[in-house]
């Protein structure tokens, strides 16, 4: 495989040199285990799998032991399996000598999120969140647009034509961000993978968290979940749909979440009127797995006719902005926002500061006037703390002006900031 840089990577080794835990947390298969061998190469140290049946065993039965064996750095991947003493095991030996760099633990769950693991490792851990890589990382370029959208709104203003087209998007969409699957040169020997990734979570690391007796009853809501993907998710409907009483779903999605196959959009309000909805927009992690699941391809989005286009257009995009939030320089949230009866803004990136910037996404080639309603609405309530409204577009026009910090630009200028530089891996 072509060994492609982490933007995250910068954030890990500076946490590595100020915490004494650094935290990696992603879905399996996103690249962790590679990042913390690097990390490994870089710094030297005891890298320890707990996949490895073994190593398992040997953390489990004396964790306190297993945590101070080996040099430092030690690199504890799937960390998530050793429980509750593994980690509690990593505490008090940071306490005992709190010296930075002395563990990185990758989990591919929110295992170590939970309030009482939190709570123990809270001052000495920073949290990096590893996505599946983002179109950036895949083109060998440096992901920054929300910086610029933030520190350089001008600078959207002469944003080029772009040299990805709709049909481009299409098979960036369907491709996903794992990078295992986004190498396979087939979308039957990717469904595969997808399949079975889905499988091995139910029956393994979900099994693992809770008893369950039908894992399938798992792979049920999540196909239909890939189905109003970018949606506020209705309980009554998914119940309906599903055959799955609405405690189960609740607990489900719950799970889902902590496995990182999803994740929710919270809605955004500054009390700026009394009508706000309150419900969360609900994500797949990765559109190539909601693709999978939904048995959609390139050939199928670019059909007239495309039911999930839209959607999936739009979790694409809200999952490339997620993954630039972690390494960019400015802090910011994500949130959607919807006035019950009136207007609603697909994403709206809150800095730390109070500054806003709103996004429209459409799954067409063209813009016009009609296509800022809902960032209309939100500039006026805003006023300077409006930074920019955007639509993001299929077709490949450059920037185009809509009046008082309004402007259309194509998807691709969330990534096309630089020259792809050789060894990248071809869209």
């Amino acid at each position: 495989m072509v060994d492609l840089r982490r933007s995250c990577d910068t954030i890990a080794e500076e946490y590595l040199s100020v915490f004494r835990v650094v935290i990696l947390n992603g879905p399996r298969q996103s690249g962790k285990t590679t990042l913390l061998r690097h990390m490994r190469d870089r710094h030297g140290g005891t890298l320890l799998n707990l996949d490895d049946e073994q190593t398992l065993q040997a953390a489990t039965s004396d964790p306190v032991a297993f945590t101070g064996s080996g040099s430092e750095p030690r690199f504890i991947d799937e960390v998530q399996r050793g429980g509750d003493a593994l980690v509690r095991a990593v505490k008090a030996e940071v306490d005992a000598a709190p010296r930075p760099g002395r563990y990185v633990l990758a989990g591919s769950t929110r295992f170590l999120t939970t309030p009482s693991l939190s709570e123990s490792l809270a001052g000495r851990a920073g949290v990096v969140n590893v996505w599946p890589f983002s179109q950036g990382e895949f083109d060998g370029r440096a992901d920054n647009f929300i910086d610029r959208a933030f520190d350089d709104p001008g600078s959207l203003i002469t944003c080029p034509p772009s040299v990805s087209d709709r049909n481009d998007y299409f098979q960036r969409i369907c491709r996903g961000g794992f990078p295992e699957p986004a190498l396979m040169k087939t979308i039957r020997a990717r469904r595969a993978w997808f399949r079975g990734y889905v499988e091995a979570i139910a029956e393994r690391d979900i099994r693992e968290m809770t008893r369950i007796n039908e894992p399938s009853s798992i792979r049920t809501l999540l196909a239909y979940l890939a189905s109003v993907t970018a949606q506020e998710h209705n309980t009554a409907n998914t119940a309906n749909k599903t055959g799955l009483h609405r405690t189960t779903i609740t607990r489900y999605l719950e799970l889902l979440e902590t496995v990182f196959l999803i994740h929710r959009l919270p809605a955004w309000s500054r009390n700026l009127t009394a009508r706000v909805v309150k419900h969360p927009k609900l994500h797949l992690t990765d559109t190539g797995l909601a693709a999978a699941l939904l048995g959609v391809s390139p050939e199928a989005l670019a059909r007239p006719v495309a039911p999930s286009r839209g959607p999936l257009i739009e979790t694409f995009i809200v999952n490339e902005l997620a993954k630039q939030a972690t390494w960019s320089d400015s802090s910011v949230r994500l949130h959607h926002w919807r006035v019950s009866g009136g207007a609603e803004v697909d994403i709206v990136l809150e800095r730390d500061d109070g500054q806003i910037v709103a996004i429209e996404c459409k799954a067409a080639d063209t813009v016009t006037g009609d296509d800022f309603r809902g960032l209309a609405v939100l500039h006026d309530l805003l006023g300077p703390q409006f930074v920019h409204g955007i639509v993001l577009h299929t077709g490949r026009q450059g920037a185009l002006r809509f009046g008082d910090r309004m402007v259309s630009l194509p998807i691709a200028a969330l990534w096309e900031t630089t020259p792809r530089p050789p060894g990248s891996l071809p869209g």
